[in-house]
């Protein structure tokens, strides 16, 4: 018997056949119509990170932030970031010229710093020559008659790349020279990082004098059987006047560099952490006329006012957000000041992992142990945004017309043969 045919099947009906692609095309458009209207609606009650930072934190005064200081010059900006507190380098071994000419800025004439204050003259002890490895040891002799040393990073072949621009590293307290190498990143910087846009003038040297061993307060007072103030920084930053040993010590080394022709007077840049940053503004408010601009990291206010016509020397502040040492509300009340002297000011506020902070850490969210040791850890990963800095500052100074400073440096100190 034949087996009868079986009829047709029956068409599903619970899934719709699959659109065409212009019904796709239709689809697809008017979901993401709607999507855009949703999040439209939803964005007027949406958050920015800087819609959370307190009202009074910097007052909205500052123009110039790091991404401006970083469009200054030096090195080609990153064509993209990783998000708002990845590290800005761009190739350390690029010798393009700056985007933007430097700034210009006239010397001052003389110390721009009004006398105050006594020298520092109690020490604890006199410190010997520093252990710089591969770095020459410059040594002198201050006013007080201790042995001053200073080490010099330079790059290879310097001599074929000079005039070169100088940065001259201060220590923090606690610490000396080889903090330089232990602590930063600027040899290795030093040896292919562009700070004038001359491919024939690449690198930079690195002059870090070494401070004195002060008594501390208690130990003064107990001798004195007062309670007068003696600084513990490495550098004496509480006197001001034309005699500070350490100001001309630092006088001293930089002119036995200028007179081998080794650095760009233009180019002359005071760097600190601490207590060393300090001393970096002091020595770059008091040498207004050979320093072109200075950063610190992790310090405040210097006890150094201003007192010359027109604003300070240009200057770049980086502070963590939680600082047991100097509080980021301390730095910021210096930056407010800098602003109202009409002085140019970059920023940069980090949290732990070197990241842009929008805000200072709340008090319950800084420990003490957090804030020392976000003080001591010298941010590493934010070099280049600080050697952008520097390179959109420049003294207004010829390049090759000897001025009255490296035609009779200031005879503060007996220098001594330089070693190795």
């Amino acid at each position: 018997m034949p087996r009868p045919r079986p009829g047709p099947r029956a068409r599903r009906t619970s899934t719709p056949a699959p659109p065409g692609p212009r019904r796709l095309r239709a689809v697809l458009a008017a979901a993401l119509a709607g999507a855009a209207a949703w999040l439209a609606a939803a964005c007027s009650a949406c958050s920015t990170p800087s819609s959370s930072v307190d009202g009074g934190d910097l007052l909205g005064v500052f123009e110039r932030d790091a991404g401006a200081a970083a469009a200054d010059g030096g090195q080609p900006q990153p064509k993209a970031r990783q998000d708002a507190g990845a590290r800005a380098a761009g190739p350390a071994s690029a010798a393009a010229a700056p985007q933007k000419p430097p700034a210009a800025r006239p010397p001052s004439e003389g110390s721009c710093v009004a006398e105050q204050g006594r020298p520092g003259r109690e020490l604890r002890k006199t410190l010997g020559r520093p252990p710089c490895r591969g770095a020459q040891v410059l040594e002198t002799r201050d006013a007080e008659g201790s042995p001053r040393y200073a080490c010099v990073i330079a790059p290879s072949g310097v001599e074929t790349r000079a005039p070169l621009p100088l940065i001259v590293f201060f220590h923090a307290d606690g610490d000396n020279p080889t903090s330089v190498d232990k602590e930063t990143g600027l040899r290795k910087l030093g040896a292919t990082w562009n700070l004038t846009g001359d491919p024939a003038h690449t690198g930079f040297i690195v002059l870090a004098p070494q401070g004195r061993a002060f008594k501390t307060p208690s130990q003064a007072e107990r001798e004195r059987g007062t309670k007068t103030y003696t600084p513990i920084a490495p550098f004496d930053v509480e006197f001001t006047g034309e005699d500070n040993v350490d100001v001309a010590t630092v006088d001293a080394f930089v002119d036995q560099l200028l007179e081998k022709k080794l650095v760009d007077r233009r180019r002359i840049y005071a760097l600190g952490a601490s207590y060393g940053g300090h001393m970096a503004a002091t020595y770059a408010m008091m040498r207004a006329d050979r320093v072109a601009a200075f950063a610190t990291f992790g310090s405040d206010a210097p006890p150094a006012e201003w007192a010359c016509p027109g604003p300070p020397p240009p200057a770049m502040a980086i502070y963590r957000a939680c600082d047991d040492m100097f509080s980021c509300e301390s730095v910021e009340r210096w930056l407010r000041a800098r602003d109202a002297a009409s002085a140019q000011t970059a920023f940069l506020r980090l949290d732990e992992a070197g990241r842009d902070e929008p805000h200072c850490a709340l008090r319950n969210r800084c420990s003490a142990k957090k804030g020392a040791i976000n003080h001591a850890r010298w941010p590493k990963s934010r070099e280049a945004d600080l050697l952008r800095f520097f390179a959109g500052h420049v003294l207004a100074i010829g390049a090759d017309t000897p001025t009255a400073e490296t035609a009779a440096p200031r005879p503060a100190t007996q220098t001594g043969a330089a070693g190795r």
